[in-house]
């Protein structure tokens, strides 16, 4: 999950708020003194292959790293070699590394002077900064790391030249030397008090991407508003950590060793992963269970304190649906585990929220969160949903950050529906009821006025909080509004042909479309172009409406001695009524939408107006027994792109039914919400 900075912007993911901004009180008044770190139970091998199967991606990029972790001084001394190989057609002579620790290594970063020093509602410790240094650097025996450069405007980024250039089809290796300096967790990574959460912490090479024989290096600098972006490979990782320390980590644990100075060295093994992350506490306890997906059992783990008991049954079952859910959609889960981590409370906000393959961490474990309020539950979701999109589908982060997070949070909306009822899926608690996307349609001020489209590069956003809207919620009500209008069975069909198309590889957003268009065999052009690359939505709203009781016509009619004049009396009404109503869309997406009509003796009538015709308004005109009361734009409630959906109902002859229930409306949702943040 991609973070912002809070205090910056108003507008941000429900998953993203909740991660990092509700002050779990609630739990941390019960969280108790946990007493001495005391040596924990020896951990047994997982004895599971760490991949289903034979190898699914290029693993381009392989690691073997060997790091030991001072809880003290909070450091990762290690050695790491990378196996790379040239799979482009054209010869490599320099290799980029990312060095993302070093984005907390002063206010003069790229990251720290975009955040301004805070991220999801936490300031970066001015004690406690974070850093990597990379003593050594060696490529067939020879010390490189001397002409090692920073070509950026910090040190996130490092540029190593080569003697010879990697041609087309070889492979290189290149060896390190690192302390990571862990900072007090801030975004994503770090310390905070005995809890360890160790991500993005060793030299990562970058990706080449283009066309065969025009590829070129993609490795940015650090931004606040991007993530990552790395090529498949396989890691074997060795991590010695004090024997009193709970580990999670990305893989399978292969081998577990004590060692005679209080500590213990533990081997994790993974394939066709693009990351490596671990987590080491000594008071997390762990609850495990099994998903079935294709007949093999998942084990699902949730690692927490002991405090957070009560929430980690509840992500265990939001995490196991999840995995069954996901693979049904898009493509089976192919790992043997799924770990989840629930940070402590005073580290949630910083840590919690963030997705590696094989391991998430999650939170919101809010007492004002009852069961039935799945705000915990939606960000375990969200999370997890990250190992399909970025994970397996590995798209590039860093500059489409939209097919990452908004097409995630597309498919957490409909997971929540599979797992627990389409009506009822974020909010099903004392009688209220709501799904994810009508709350997060409800949550959005002024969708049409982002001036940036949903397809920007993450740090060209004018701001946070147009990065946020767009990128996760514009990007998922759109993808359910384009589902609405082709078919909801239509659509996620041609969603898992791009998920199984494009597995394993970095899809880009017009590979996306194309694979759209081609399942649903229709041109989306009319959609994709303003919803995607413009800045659109739909503005529905009723213009006019009326009913006029209907008789022959009256006046004045034909000349001279055959003039005659038809009166009222002449020509009565007959009961029946004649009625117009016209529709109108003021934004720029244009959308198929149900008009209903409800009449005076209690009937209705539904009629469809497909704006992709000529025009952006029609009118209706019809005649009835009954005249007009109402008139209802998109009763379903398909079209969630469209900038405001308080202004869908018109009532006639001034009854203030409508006005009241568009009241209640929002105050159903406000209420929600504050309840559910426990305001």
């Amino acid at each position: 999950m991609g973070r912002a900075p809070r205090g910056m912007h108003a507008a941000m993911s429900l998953a993203r708020f909740l991660a990092g901004t509700l002050a779990l009180t609630a739990v941390s008044a019960c969280s108790g003194n946990l007493g001495p770190p005391r040596p924990q139970r020896m951990p047994v091998a997982d004895g599971k292959p760490a991949v289903v199967g034979a190898p699914r991606s290029p693993r381009i990029a392989n690691y073997k790293i060997d790091a030991k972790l001072d809880v003290v001084r909070h450091q990762v001394t290690a050695t790491e070699t990378l196996t790379w190989t040239n799979s482009g057609q054209s010869p490599v002579d320099t290799l980029p590394f990312h060095l993302y620790l070093n984005a907390f290594k002063n206010d003069a970063t790229v990251f720290m002077k975009e955040s301004r020093g805070e991220h999801r509602g936490q300031k970066a410790s001015p004690d406690a900064w974070g850093w990597i240094d990379v003593s050594s650097i060696q490529i067939a025996g020879a010390e490189v790391r001397p002409r090692g450069k920073f070509p950026g405007p910090d040190e996130t980024v490092l540029e190593v030249p080569l003697d010879a250039p990697v041609a087309p089809g070889q492979t290189i290796e290149v060896r390190f030397a690192f302390v990571a300096q862990l900072p007090e967790v801030f975004a994503r990574t770090g310390f905070k008090g005995d809890f360890h959460m160790i991500g993005q912490w060793f030299p990562k090479i970058g990706v080449r991407v283009g066309p065969p024989g025009a590829e070129t290096w993609r490795c940015e600098p650090f931004h606040v508003l991007t993530e990552f972006f790395a090529d498949f490979g396989v890691y074997d990782v060795t991590l010695t950590v004090p024997d009193t320390h709970v580990v999670a980590a990305t893989g399978v644990l292969t081998a577990a060793v004590d060692n005679p100075d209080a500590t213990r060295t533990l081997t994790y093994h993974a394939e066709d992963v693009h990351d490596f992350a671990w987590m080491a506490d000594p008071y997390m306890e762990v609850i495990s269970d099994t998903a079935v997906v294709d007949g093999r059992q998942i084990e699902v783990r949730v690692y927490h304190r002991p405090a957070q008991r009560e929430f980690a049954r509840r992500h265990l079952v939001a995490g196991i649906g999840s995995i069954e859910s996901f693979s049904k959609l898009f493509v089976p889960y192919p790992w043997p585990i799924m770990s989840v981590i629930d940070p402590p409370p005073d580290a949630s906000g910083s840590a919690g929220g963030m997705e590696y393959p094989t391991l998430v961490t999650t939170a919101a474990d809010h007492a004002g969160f009852r069961p039935g309020v799945r705000l915990p539950e939606f960000v375990t979701i969200h999370e997890i949903g990250h190992n399909w999109f970025q994970g397996i589908l590995a798209s590039n982060e860093v500059e489409e950050a939209w097919l990452d997070e908004g097409v995630n949070e597309w498919a957490d909306g409909v997971v929540m529906g599979m797992i627990y009822g389409e009506r009822g899926s974020l909010v099903d608690w004392d009688g209220w009821s709501a799904d994810y996307f009508h709350v997060a349609r409800a949550a959005m001020k002024d969708l049409g006025k982002n001036p940036s489209p949903i397809a920007t590069v993450p740090w060209k956003f004018v701001d946070p909080a147009a990065y946020s809207q767009a990128t996760y919620e514009k990007t998922a009500l759109a993808l359910r509004t384009l589902g609405n209008v082709v078919g909801r069975d239509a659509f996620d069909a041609a969603m898992k042909a791009y998920a199984r198309e494009w597995a394993f590889r970095h899809p880009t957003g017009r590979d996306l479309f194309a694979v759209l268009e081609r399942e649903l065999a229709q041109d989306l052009s009319w959609f994709i172009g303003p919803a995607f690359y413009g800045t659109g939505v739909a503005d529905l709203s009723v213009r006019d409406s009326e009913c006029r009781p209907k008789h022959e016509a009256r006046g004045v009619f034909g000349d001279g001695t055959a003039r005659k004049t038809v009166t009222e009396r002449d020509a009565p009404d007959t009961g029946a009524w004649v009625c117009e109503v016209v529709v109108v869309n003021s934004g720029t997406v244009p959308v198929p939408v149900d008009v209903e009509m409800h009449f005076a003796d209690g009937t209705r009538q539904r009629e469809t107006w497909d704006d992709r015709g000529a025009g952006h308004w029609h009118r209706f005109e019809f005649e009835r027994s009954s005249p007009l009361v109402e008139v209802e734009l998109d009763p379903d409630g398909k079209v969630l792109l469209t900038d405001d959906f308080l202004d869908d109902q018109i009532r006639l002859h001034g009854d203030p039914a409508a006005s009241y229930r568009a009241g209640a409306r929002a105050a159903f949702w406000t209420q929600t919400l504050m309840q559910g943040f426990g305001l």
